[in-house]
């Protein structure tokens, strides 16, 4: 039965690509229309629809694909539904100029948008067979719980005097110090070097240990306070992201369920709206004033879907934006490019789309610090329609395997505190998640697991010689 319920859905989204196909190469002989645009619009939308029906259905609201989706229609699609209903243009080129792209440009964007989102989904519905695995092949340890714990109270001190010092710096210099290298000339205490790191080692360290869900508590809200300071500064991704995340690792690892109601989904989403626009006047230094609801909702969704342009600006200046080095999506595995602050040696060296888009559309903007962003949808149209469908199709297969093996290796589940918001994040970020990031824990993990089994090898030693 559940293997003729998935050839049903993957027989109905072959369909759906056959179908877009052949209007595609139908259309592709007469004019580009306002109204064949608003058709595309209402197809992207309608598949959208499904996929997130049709995921759902298969795995739950908690599952890493349909929060995938989910950021996905928030980033990517949100100004494009919104122009459904007559509340937002999303073809204006919004970001340091005041101009609309043409018919032909609008076009191209939504069949790429189309064609990227049907082959993922088609990955996803081919790996569902991975979600059967539902246990967790790893058990409790004590001895990871224990010294995690331990490293990472030790570390909240320092990581807090960090967060503290960078804000005070924030508030004075403005939100742009972030980006403009100010923080980068920061002398801190030499007592916190590497305080932040430990701390989210240690913390992920914990969380691999599969601990008890009242200590996963007591140590989360201590995480949670600290990230509340972070998130001061002005990156609201610094604490929706780990709240993302945790909420998948309960659901999945200590209740064992990816099912929530609609009705908490609902709650939780307009909560997070709410405090998203709060922490967007708090940075731009504005009085908080929420005056409607609906015009805030409107609001929250225009702005979070900035990262199109990323995908726009790319198909409209494709004669002039023209990648001559390596392609924008090996970005993250550079992991000797250290970012000191947005410069011109900078911008000329590096491989990162943000950074290089920025400084193309506005190089005045760029060095006081402001950025268009990134999106791995732009690191994908730099690859070409085949290098797009084939990665597509990859990355909603590998959502799902990732689903399983997250529930195999500890070393995983370990991981999963960046791979999860990498994943959730892309539409806004690159399409890998950083090297140096996952070197650096992993080197951490390995040394403490290696302490780990030289202990019990020693333990178990003393006791047979006896």
């Amino acid at each position: 039965m559940l293997k003729l319920c998935v050839s049903r859905n993957v027989f109905i989204q072959l369909v759906i690509i056959l179908i877009y196909l052949f209007q595609s190469i139908l259309l592709f002989f007469f004019d580009v229309t306002g109204s064949y645009i608003t058709l595309l619009q209402y197809e992207l939308l309608a598949i959208y629809i499904w996929s997130i029906y049709s995921a759902v259905k298969e795995s739950g609201f908690l599952n890493v694909y349909v929060i995938f989706l989910s950021t996905l229609g928030l980033f990517l699609y949100s100004r494009i539904f919104l122009d459904i209903l007559g509340l937002f243009e999303w073809y204006w080129a919004t970001k340091w100029s005041d101009f609309y792209f043409p018919l032909v440009i609008r076009y191209r964007i939504l069949s790429f948008l189309i064609y990227t989102l049907l082959f993922t989904h088609l990955g996803a519905l081919l790996g569902k067979r991975y979600l059967v695995y539902k246990q967790i092949e790893f058990s409790y340890s004590p001895f990871l719980d224990k010294w995690s714990t331990i490293l990472f109270l030790l570390a909240v001190p320092g990581t807090f005097t960090k967060y503290l010092i960078e804000l005070k710096l924030i508030l004075s210099r403005g939100y742009l110090a972030v980006y403009d290298g100010t923080l980068n000339n920061i002398v801190y205490p030499l007592w916190t070097v590497g305080a932040g790191t430990l701390m989210e080692s240690a913390y992920c360290l914990f969380l691999a240990s599969r601990p008890t869900k009242k200590k996963f508590f007591i140590i989360s809200i201590v995480f949670f306070m600290l990230k509340m300071v972070d998130v001061l500064k002005g990156g609201r991704s610094r604490l929706f992201l780990p709240v993302i995340f945790l909420a998948w690792y309960y659901y999945s690892f200590l209740k064992n369920n990816s099912s929530i109601s609609l009705k908490k989904i609902l709650l939780f989403g307009f909560g997070g709206i709410f405090i998203a626009q709060v922490l967007v006047q708090f940075r731009m230094g504005d009085d908080i004033i929420i005056d409607n609801m609906g015009d805030l909702i409107i609001l929250f969704f225009a702005q979070q879907g900035v990262s199109l342009l990323v995908l726009g600006y790319m198909v409209y200046y494709e004669p002039l934006f023209v990648n001559q080095g390596a392609p924008y999506i090996l970005y993250p595995l550079i992991f000797w490019d250290s970012f000191h602050g947005q410069t011109v040696d900078y911008v000329q060296n590096t491989i990162s789309l943000g950074h290089k888009l920025t400084y193309f559309l506005s190089p005045e903007a760029y060095l006081n610090g402001e950025g268009v962003g990134s999106s791995y949808i732009g690191e994908f149209w730099d690859l070409g329609w085949i290098g797009a469908i084939i990665l597509s199709f990859l990355l909603g297969y590998g959502i799902r395997y990732f689903e399983k093996i997250v529930r195999k290796s500890r070393v995983i589940m370990y991981l999963a505190f960046i791979l999860v918001p990498t994943i959730v994040y892309m539409p806004r970020a690159s399409f890998f998640p950083s090297l140096k990031q996952i070197l650096i824990s992993l080197i951490f993990y390995y040394v403490i697991t290696t302490i780990w089994v030289r202990r019990t090898n020693y333990i178990v030693s003393n006791c047979e010689n006896r």
